[in-house]
């Protein structure tokens, strides 16, 4: 009696196979060939959110960040804004945003009461090394931003732990 060892038996509805040695090695040569290519100085390809945030000419008066340039690991890194709004005008949302994270809108804030200024701290976590950027959109629509740049030594979005 023969077997095959790549099927199964299992219900009509549901088919399932074993990985055989010419599967895996198909699997693994197209994601190579599909992986996106490196820079020639080592660095990983920028996020195309990335390079739509970079190419908008926004201004970033009343924006002041803190972020560390070097961090050692992205489990919490920590970042501190602060806002000041235009004379007449007041803040409307805030949105941190990390273009390289899997999920890269961080935070977004909107008030029920509009400041005019506002202080906020907190401890992000970074996929991989990347510019974070604060979005502001006032009362009258406009919008200004900033970025800050760090380098981590290990990933923390996507660990196995």
């Amino acid at each position: 009696m023969v077997m095959s060892m790549n099927k199964r038996k299992s219900p009509k509805s549901l088919i399932s196979y074993t990985l055989g040695r010419r599967d895996c090695l198909r699997l693994a040569t197209s994601s190579l060939l599909s992986a996106p290519a490196w820079a020639q100085d080592g660095t990983a390809p920028e996020s195309a959110l990335a390079q739509s945030l970079r190419q908008k000419n926004w201004s970033s008066e009343g924006i002041a960040l803190l972020f560390p340039a070097l961090a050692d690991t992205g489990n919490a890194v920590p970042l501190e804004t602060r806002i000041q709004a235009p004379q007449g005008l007041t803040l409307s949302k805030l949105e941190i945003i990390l273009p390289e994270n899997p999920n890269p809108i961080a935070l977004e804030l909107q008030w029920p009461v509009p400041p005019e200024r506002f202080v906020f701290s907190t401890r992000l976590r970074l996929a991989a090394s990347q510019s974070v950027w604060v979005v502001v959109t006032f009362s009258d629509a406009s919008q200004r931003a900033r970025s800050a740049a760090t380098v981590i030594t290990s990933t923390a979005c996507l660990d196995g732990t």
